[in-house]
């Protein structure tokens, strides 16, 4: 069951392409465990060749052995297996963000120093029906609903993404396959965590079939925000801080919110919220100005809307 959704998957979404050396991503957890499993198993048929790789982040004294053990199963599979060690400074809630950016910075060296043409991750059905839910609760707009990506632009796959987590776990235990319990899976200090254990049960209680739901929805969201993007006028080239209303009033308010959203951000860095993007169109057809934060806000001058560096009007202000 699991080897023919994997083999779907990785087809229809176009995963991998045959002749590519994949990067697999062990953490000895039962999910990458069953990834590694899975992908050596399909690995002729797909016309692939892998590779695996444990990042050790030091966090818990066992991690060293964890990673020995990843390193065994590669021996077993007849595979080429290569270690990274990471220093993961920060403490509380944002550990785990800041252990992933290391952890995939780390992998992608270890990809590019062994010629791997994708890095393959144990993502499942339930870590995207948790991302999405996080994000609903969150307050996210439908940009966020897209949550976890098939393929990244930097060849990060997910092949596992129509799987569920308990089929995963199942896949392992029938086939004698150790692996790895991390107890930080249980932390109820991380949201991810409090959400696996507290908030989805509950939930599932009323519809079962909220995790594909949920999963379903983060699709299709992708899929509506890559429409949408398509139909993006283009945004002038940097520099451009003030812009006709003429290039902006005929739009549809979902098309300029997001040109709008896009425009900010190339000028100033910042990723403005869905309000104040609503308010800044609404500055089309009146007067006024919409502070973004601090130091930049959005000012209806004559016949256009101008993004302005507020410091700068403070020290003209006090000059005068």
């Amino acid at each position: 069951m699991i080897t023919s959704t994997v083999r779907r998957t990785v087809r229809e979404r176009g995963l991998v392409s045959r002749g590519d050396h994949v990067l697999v991503a062990c953490s000895g957890g039962p999910d990458s465990t069953a990834l590694l499993h899975v992908l050596h198993r399909l690995r002729t048929e797909l016309g692939i060749t892998l590779c695996v790789a444990s990042i050790d982040h030091g966090l818990r004294p066992e991690s060293a052995a964890e990673v020995e053990q990843v390193s065994a199963l590669a021996s077993d599979l007849g595979l080429s297996f290569y270690r990274a060690r990471i220093e993961v400074t920060t403490q509380g809630p944002s550990i785990q963000g800041r252990a992933r950016e290391l952890r995939y910075a780390a992998l992608q060296e270890l990809a590019r120093a062994h010629g791997a043409t994708c890095i393959a991750v144990g993502h499942s059905q339930d870590d995207q029906a948790e991302t999405v839910l996080a994000r609903i609760l969150r307050g996210t707009g439908i940009r966020g609903l897209e949550a976890i990506e098939p393929r990244r632009a930097d060849g990060v796959i997910r092949p596992l993404l129509d799987c569920r987590r308990s089929e995963l776990r199942a896949y392992v235990l029938e086939r004698g396959l150790s692996f790895i319990d991390d107890p930080s899976n249980h932390q109820r200090d991380f949201e991810r965590v409090r959400i696996r254990h507290e908030v989805l049960p509950v939930l599932l209680a009323e519809d079962f079939s909220l995790v594909e739901h949920l999963s379903a929805i983060g699709e299709e969201a992708a899929e509506i925000n890559a429409y949408l993007d398509a139909q993006l006028p283009e945004v002038p080239p940097r520099g451009a801080r003030t812009i006709a209303v003429e290039a902006l009033a005929d739009l549809a308010a979902p098309i300029r919110i997001r040109w709008l959203r896009r425009w900010i951000a190339q000028e100033t860095g910042l990723t403005p919220n869905r309000s104040h993007l609503v308010e800044i169109g609404r500055l089309l057809t009146g007067k006024g100005e919409v502070l973004l934060g601090s130091d930049w806000s959005v000012r209806r001058q004559s016949g256009g809307l101008s993004l302005e560096y507020r410091e700068h009007r403070r020290t003209r202000s006090n000059r005068s």
